[in-house]
């Protein structure tokens, strides 16, 4: 009985051990599980994202425009207001149009020169600039207010009227010109190149043609 005791204690020691040892061996590796899955959590993680902002449209170039003109109409004397009374007055669109693949901005007045015997006409800018956004193909305008003096021009002198032969345009912001034909052939009322009296001006780009 003795040596069975002896016997049955020892195996229970032995049980002891090894359950202590294997506590301590699940004890010990559980940091280092612990530590992998914390850092593959951490690289699981996506970085953070920025949503994109989209960039201001660029200005139009000269490059991406062609200019016309459109057709002239009539309009009475009281509608040109500083022009003046004498002559036939007219509006006439200057078209411009965005042959470029993309999106651009027109903003604010073209520089318009009257090119015809002698000195160029500068025409002086009248109204309030706004921005106009060109699809591609789309197109803008400004509008040339002048006056042709032939129908009150004394009698001899209709021979003698400035008449020009096309247009330097600059599109605004820009310091390269398109070339426009004169095509609607009338004389124009350059009297404020010498006397300052306001006979042309253009307006700032808007929408449309």
């Amino acid at each position: 009985m003795k040596y069975g005791k002896m016997v049955g204690a020892a195996v229970a020691a032995a049980g002891l051990s090894v359950s202590i040892s294997a506590c301590q061996g699940t004890s010990s590796s559980a940091p280092s599980t612990a530590a992998v899955a914390t850092s593959s959590a951490s690289n699981a993680q996506p970085a953070q994202s920025v949503a994109p902002v989209q960039a201001d449209l660029a200005r139009c170039h000269t490059g991406d425009l062609s200019a016309r003109l459109g057709s002239q109409a009539q309009v009475q004397v009281n509608e040109q207001g500083e022009l003046g009374a004498a002559g036939i007055h007219y509006n006439l669109p200057l078209i411009f149009t965005n042959n470029s693949a993309h999106a651009c901005v027109m903003s604010g007045f073209p520089g318009v020169d009257l090119i015809g015997p002698g000195a160029p006409y500068s025409l002086p800018r009248t109204g309030t600039p706004a921005s106009v956004t060109l699809a591609p193909g789309a197109s803008a305008h400004s509008t040339i207010y002048y006056i042709d003096p032939s129908g009150s021009a004394p009698a001899g002198e209709t021979a003698s009227l400035w008449i020009p032969t096309h247009l330097e345009v600059t599109p605004p912001n820009e310091t390269t010109q398109l070339s426009v034909p004169w095509g609607v052939g009338d004389p124009v009322d350059n009297a404020d190149k010498a006397s300052g009296s306001v006979a042309a001006h253009i307006t700032p780009v808007e929408t449309g043609e």
